[in-house]
Order: structure tokens, then C-alpha cells, then sequence
């Protein structure tokens, strides 16, 4: 405080000096000025003169901030180009748009240029690699195997676009996704013994992930890339030679299989190509990071599924429906309900996320036909992003590539967290939700590194071939065999859904493959990771019934799964991905919002989340969308509250214009680039025939075009003013055109020929800019008079 008292005088004194140069500074700039004038008139000079100076002077000035502006954009377009355009533009032209995805036809240019030699480096590897891996796999009597040809063609793989993250990410990575294309006329085959078989024309398409992290401050900037698939690859290809013996049905669908789960088996997830680009990277890390979540699904049933199985005469039917349900690699299947088209499953199954974002659930409903191919009855694929943010989903959807059917999930997101005192609650949760065993509380993470000083085969000495199997409780799971080595090393990681750990055992066993001996063993109680340091063990563990120096190394990572979490319960090494977001809403603003949903419409309306998804606490406007003749007791409680909240409790059932009203679901598949519309139901329609009824159908156009192509109609429901039509189109659109694209929908009365009733009973016109495609999206619309240039349009 002294010094600076000591100082204030002399800073006074400084700031006063530097006022009387400002002084005199501005003293002598309006002396000149007027010296200059004065000087002007003095000598005659003309009054041009000064006119001169002032153009010199207001375009130095116009040039100067021209400049200026001309930095201040770029600057602004380099740090974010759609900010910057829009910000300049006032009317915005409607084709220019700013996709996620983005073409990257340099990149497929610099393949096709390296073509060639990747495929004379494939060649190499396969020689001298591969293919003797191959042959010491092999038994003796087929150690003649060879390949005889090798050829990747001349078709080279292409990428269809590139997606960049750059939010919800780590600042110390890069994450994109690249669509892999690859239709090559590639040529491979092999020699057995004489006996020649081969494969060509292979066909790839998947969504690959390219996480390049951590970011480093040397070259080459990146300390690691790793690669995989989000979802599985479709994966088609053809047989040459003998084994044109499996090109029949059954055996083809089988090989498919087998090599769909080999490709799974390397790089979908949670299974991973890790590459290190610089040094002191642990590989492990990038290889198995921790997940970023489970989700329980609750395969519940289904509706109105397709009829597969046709009865005697052609009449009647039903069908064998059962679900398959498919996250990255993982794949579950449902029991078979025989003779119905409204199932009820009422199964779970626990599906491990490793990413989030980018990946899919996918259910496929398929009828049972024992010794033929199952019929397919339809399938929908979800977004994981909505789940885990809403936490709890419960939803009937419709399914896609159908004409009709509906699937009924629920669909839980769990946190992994490292909190022992949150197992307690978690487990009492599963004794009150249910008796038996089949939910998880836990799940355990165990990294098999290595072994050291196995013992020797007690007959010939030999090194044994050693691998692992693991067990705990029920399940068990096997590593690779490592050939003729007592120092074994695998690097393998292995995950356990655990349900109480309190009274579970992790049972591990190391076996000779050679003579089926066992080499050791260990068992490690999981209770006590539960009071191990951040509920992990990393360390080497001494095996029973084997050598006295015999060890193996392990890394035990036990994590609870519970739906509620903080950010101290995460950890810290875990991606900004996985930390849950905020997503629960007041009382207020579900009311506020619910309030600005109804300005579009009198009626009622309801948005659900991403790709259908609807929230568990608004079943009875979902269950509104379900056909009262097909409930049959499937439907959950709440019939009272959709009498309550349905138009027709409310008195609102003619609309504004007496026409009465119509419910449309709107969907965009942003997987499929197909808009989804689902005509449920009109209400309270008008009379157009002479016996006060109707026979009503419904029209749709997708505009601008109205062409056959754009048109859909559902089915007429004769004699009826408050028909059930629950039917699903889709039309092919882009992501980028759907702001441009409109809907054209009319309600109309199906006539004969020389009928001269009343066609056109109300139409509704939907600006797909005003909705979010992103998520589904129930209304009701209320029916408007005709319009005028439309007058005597009837259609058959």
C-alpha cells in the first residue's frame, strides 16, 4: 500500500503531461487547417484544389476499411464459414445449404492414384505374413495350403463423405467418420491339396470411425489413430471354383454369416485397429477405452404385424414372430410367439455402447419358417443419441419397409460409475423391479496381459501352447492360444455383466491347448474391487496348481451401472461424450412448451425425440396412434388419460373449419435419406353420400411436383367419419431439400364412376420447414375448405 501511495503523485503527473501534448498536438492539427486555407486564398489558387484533396481523402479512408473488412471476413470465414455467410446475408438463396457430411472426391482421387501399389503391398503381405500364419494354423495334412491368385482389381475403394465432429469432443482429438464404398472386381483364390476355391466381385459398405488421439505438441501431431466400424458392414461377395458348392441357398446365406462375424470379430465394435504414431503411447488404451454406457432394452411386443404364414384357401393367417436386435457386434434374439401378429415378448437384454454417437440399434422382425428362409415382416433403426440423453424411452414404433406394424420397445441408459456406495441402491432397485437374475448391477472389465514362468509339459518338456478361459458365473469366454511359449502374452480384453458382485467370482484357468492340462489357476472375489482404488486392480496375480514362480498380469475395472450420475462419479480419462447432459424439464416448461406445440394447431400435439422415440411419460398420446381393434390387451394402463387428452374428450373434434380433423406422425430417417409419414386417423369428418356417411380415403403429394412418383393414397374405409387408417409412407428425399418440400395432404370421398356426391371433404398443407425432422413429430391438423382452383378435382 506505501509504494503505491508514494507512487500515485508521480502517475498524476504523467497523465497531466500527456493531456498538454494532446492539447498542443490538437492545437496545431486545426492550426494547419486553417493556415492551409488561408494560404489557398492567399495565392489565388483554385477551389478545385480542395475538392481534389477531398476525393484523394474519402477514398484513402473507403480503401483503408475495405481492407480492414476485407481481414476481418476472412478471419471470420476461418474460424466459421456458415456464421460468417449467414451473417452477411439477408436472403439466403434456398439450394444453399451446409451439410455435416461432405464430399471428399480429393481424397478419392489420391486413392485411385495409389491404387496400384496398395494393391502390390496386399500382395506382399499376404506372401510373406499371412499366408504363413495361415499354414501354422493349419493341421498337417493341410500344410500344402497357397494362395494361387491375388488380385484387388482395378476398382478402388470410394468414400461417399466425411464427418467431422467438433463438438462434444475432447480438445485433444479428432473423431470423423468416413462412408467406405467398395464394389471392387477383385479376384482372390486358393490351393488345398490340389483342390482350388475362391472369391470375387467383393462388396463393402459401412460407416467407418478415424479417432486420431491424443494430439501432441510434436510430429506427427498424433500419438495414436484408431479404426473401426460403428455398425456392421453389408458385406456381399461371389464364389469361384469349388466352392461355387455353397452358391445355393442356406450354405451361401450361412458363408455370409460366418464372414460377416469374422469382419465383426476384428473391427466392429467394441473391437478395434489401434495404430501408434509416437512413442510412449499405450496401445491397450486405444484399444479398449471404456465404453460409454449400456442400454437395457425391453423387446415388450409388437402390433398389427404382416400376415406371413396364409391359412387354407387363402384366408385367415397369422405368423411366427420373433425380434433380432443388433448394437455394433452385439446381437440378441427374441422367443418365437407361434400363430399371432400381435406378439408379446416381455424380454430384456443388456447391450454395451461404445459410442454413442454415430451408432444405431437396429431391430428386425422376421417370421419363424422352419427349414425355409425366415419372411421378413420389418425392421427400424434408432439413433442411440436420443436414449442416452432422455435416459428412459418408451415407444411404439412403426415399422419401416412395411406396409403396417408396429414394435413396442423401452429403452434404459445407464452411466458407468465408480462409486461402491451407488450399489447398494442399484442392487435394491433390481430385488423391487424383479425376482430372478437377469439384470446387471455391475459390469466388470478385465485385461488379460500376459503370463510368465508357465510350466513345462511334464512328458516331453516341450513349452506348452497356452490359453485362458474365464468364467464368472454362467458365462465364459476364451482367449487366443499362443503357440509354444511358457512367456504367453495377450493383450485381450474381456467384458462381464455382473449382477450382485458381493457374492460373485471372477474364476480364471490357463490351459495347454496341446495336451488340454491344466496350467494354473485363480480365483479373484469382485467384492474386492469394491474397496480397491478407483474400484481397479492392475497388477500380477500368482497362480494355484502350477509353478512356484508362475504369475499372470491383469487389470480389473469394476463399474456400477446406474441411470443417475454426477460428474465426480465418472472418469476422468472418459471422453466429454459420455458425460450426460441436461435433459430433464420443469413442470413449467413441458407446459411451456406444450403451449407453443398448440399454437400450430387447435388439437393436440406431441413431439417426440429423435427417430420416434417417444418418452415414457406421455404413453397416452402414443397409444392414440395404436388402432383400437388391435390393443387386445397389449396396450399399457392408461386408456382413461387418452379419453382425457384425446380431440374427441375436448370437443375440438371438428376443427376450426367443421371439416374435422386428421393425425400425421412426420419422421426424417436421416440413415435412409426417407421422409416418414404416418396417417393415423381423421375425426369427426363431413357426410358426402346420401346415407350420411362416407367412404374416405387419404391423398398425398410431396410437392413441389405433383407427379405419380410424389403420391401416395391409403386404403378406403368404407362408411365411416372417424376412420383408422394407421398406414406408413415414405418418400426418397435428401437432407438438404427438405426445406424446400411441402406436403399436400387430402382427405377425400372415394365415389363410383357416375356418382355426384361430394369428393374433396378437407385438406391440410405441411411446410417441412416449420418442423424439426430431426425427431418424430404427432399432430392433429385441422381439415381446410378446398381451394378454389382445386374445384371438381376427383381421383379414383
Amino acid at each position: 500500500m506505501g509504494n503505491e501511495k508514494q507512487s500515485s503523485p508521480r502517475r498524476k503527473t504523467v497523465q497531466d503531461e500527456t493531456l498538454v501534448v494532446k492539447l498542443i498536438q490538437q492545437y496545431f492539427k486545426y492550426a494547419g487547417l486553417v493556415l492551409l486555407i488561408w494560404l489557398v486564398g492567399y495565392f489565388n489558387f483554385s477551389v478545385s484544389w480542395l475538392l481534389l484533396g477531398l476525393v484523394v481523402y474519402v477514398w484513402k479512408v473507403k480503401y483503408l476499411r475495405h481492407k480492414e473488412m476485407r481481414v476481418q471476413v476472412a478471419q471470420e470465414t476461418a474460424k466459421d464459414e456458415r456464421a460468417a455467410i449467414l451473417a452477411r446475408m439477408d436472403d439466403l438463396p434456398s439450394w444453399v445449404i451446409f451439410p455435416d457430411v461432405e464430399r471428399a472426391e480429393w481424397m478419392n482421387k489420391i486413392i485411385d492414384q495409389m491404387w496400384p501399389y496398395v494393391g502390390d503391398y496386399v500382395v506382399d503381405y499376404i506372401k510373406t505374413s499371412l499366408e504363413p500364419s495361415i499354414k501354422k494354423s493349419l493341421p498337417g495334412s493341410l500344410q500344402s495350403f497357397k494362395f494361387v491368385k491375388m488380385d484387388l482389381g482395378d476398382i478402388p475403394p470410394r468414400i461417399g463423405g466425411v464427418k467431422v465432429y467438433t463438438g462434444n469432443v475432447r480438445r485433444d482429438e479428432i473423431v470423423m467418420d468416413l462412408e467406405i464404398v467398395y464394389s471392387s472386381d477383385a479376384d482372390f483364390s486358393v490351393n488345398v491339396k490340389g483342390i482350388s476355391a475362391g472369391l470375387k466381385d467383393l462388396s463393402l459398405r459401412g460407416t467407418m470411425r478415424v479417432v486420431m488421439k491424443p494430439l501432441i505438441g510434436v510430429m506427427p501431431l498424433m500419438g495414436g489413430v484408431t479404426v473401426f466400424f460403428l455398425n456392421n458392414p453389408v458385406i456381399d461377395f461371389n464364389l469361384t471354383s469349388l466352392a461355387n458348392a455353397f452358391d445355393i441357398p442356406g450354405l451361401n446365406d450361412l458363408l455370409h454369416t460366418i464372414v460377416s462375424e469374422n469382419v465383426a470379430a476384428m473391427m466392429v465394435l467394441p473391437n478395434r485397429i489401434p495404430v501408434a504414431l509416437a512413442q510412449n503411447i499405450d496401445l491397450s488404451k486405444l484399444r479398449y477405452p471404456l465404453p460409454h454406457g449400456v442400454m437395457r432394452i425391453y423387446a415388450l411386443g409388437a402390433k398389427d404385424l404382416k400376415k406371413a404364414d396364409i391359412g387354407l384357401m387363402g384366408s385367415g393367417g397369422k405368423s411366427d414372430p420373433y425380434a433380432v436386435i443388433r448394437v455394433g457386434a452385439q446381437s440378441f434374439k427374441t422367443k418365437v410367439i407361434n400363430n399371432t401378429v400381435q406378439p408379446e415378448w416381455n424380454q430384456v437384454f443388456e447391450a454395451i455402447v461404445d459410442e454413442k454417437n454415430g451408432q444405431f440399434l437396429e431391430v428386425e422382425l422376421r417370421d419363424e419358417d422352419p427349414g425355409n428362409k425366415d419372411d421378413y415382416l420389418g425392421g427400424v433403426s434408432l439413433d442411440i443419441t436420443p436414449v442416452a440423453e432422455k435416459k428412459l424411452v418408451d415407444s411404439w414404433l412403426p415399422l419401416e419397409d412395411v406396409k403396417k406394424g408396429l414394435v413396442h420397445l423401452k429403452l434404459q441408459w445407464l452411466h458407468l460409475v465408480k462409486d461402491p456406495l451407488a450399489l447398494d441402491r442399484i442392487i435394491q432397485q433390481l430385488e423391487e423391479e424383479r425376482d430372478d437374475e437377469t439384470l446387471s448391477s455391475c459390469m466388470l472389465f478385465v485385461n488379460l496381459d500376459s503370463a510368465r514362468d508357465l510350466p513345462r509339459l511334464k512328458k516331453s518338456l516341450a513349452e506348452p501352447c497356452p490359453f485362458v478361459q474365464i468364467n464368472l458365473g454362467q458365462i465364459k469366454q476364451e482367449s487366443t492360444v499362443k503357440q509354444n511359449t511358457n512367456e504367453p502374452r495377450w493383450e485381450e480384453n474381456f467384458r462381464f455383466f455382473v449382477h450382485n458382485p458381493n457374492f460373485q467370482d471372477l474364476d480364471i484357468t490357463v490351459m495347454d491347448k496341446k495336451s488340454n492340462c491344466n496350467l494354473g489357476k485363480l480365483s479373484v472375489p469382485i467384492k474386492s474391487l469394491l474397496t480397491a482404488t478407483d474400484m481397479t486392480l492392475d497388477q500380477r496375480f500368482n497362480l494355484r496348481e502350477s509353478g512356484s514362480t508362475s504369475q499372470i498380469a491383469l487389470r480389473l475395472c469394476l463399474r456400477v451401472l446406474s441411470s443417475e450420475v454426477s460428474s465426480e462419479m465418472l472418469d476422468e480419462t472418459e471422453d466429454l461424450m459420455t458425460l450426460p447432459e441436461a435433459t430433464a424439464q420443469t413442470q413449467a416448461e413441458r407446459a411451456a412448451a406444450g403451449a407453443g406445440s398448440s399454437s400450430k394447431t387447435p388439437g393436440t400435439s406431441v413431439d417426440a425425440p429423435k427417430d420416434g422415440l417417444v418418452p415414457a411419460d406421455v404413453p397416452a398420446v402414443v397409444e392414440e396412434t395404436i388402432p383400437a381393434a388391435a390393443s387386445q390387451g397389449a396396450m399399457s394402463s392408461p386408456d382413461s388419460d387418452l379419453r382425457k387428452r384425446s380431440p374427441a374428450a375436448s370437443g375440438l373434434t371438428e376443427g376450426e373449419y367443421g371439416l374435422g380433423k386428421i393425425q400425421i406422425t412426420i419422421r426424417y430417417s436421416s440413415p435412409r435419406q426417407k421422409l416418414i409419414v404416418v396417417i393415423h386417423k381423421c375425426l369427426s369428418l363431413i357426410a358426402c353420400d346420401s346415407d350420411h356417411l362416407s367412404d374416405p380415403y387419404v391423398r398425398i403429394y410431396l410437392l413441389p411436383e405433383k407427379s405419380s412418383h410424389n403420391k401416395r393414397k391409403t386404403q378406403v374405409i368404407k362408411n365411416n367419419l372417424n376412420p383408422v387408417f394407421d398406414e406408413t409412407f415414405e418418400f426418397d428425399v435428401n437432407p438438404g431439400d427438405l426445406p424446400n418440400r411441402s406436403m399436400d395432404i387430402a382427405v377425400k370421398n372415394h365415389k363410383s364412376l357416375f356418382s355426384t356426391s361430394r369428393t374433396m371433404m378437407g385438406q391440410v398443407y405441411v411446410n417441412l420447414a416449420e418442423f424439426d425432422t430431426s425427431k418424430a413429430s404427432t399432430e392433429w391438423f385441422d381439415l381446410l375448405p378446398e381451394d378454389g382452383d382445386k374445384t371438381g378435382e376427383s381421383e379414383v
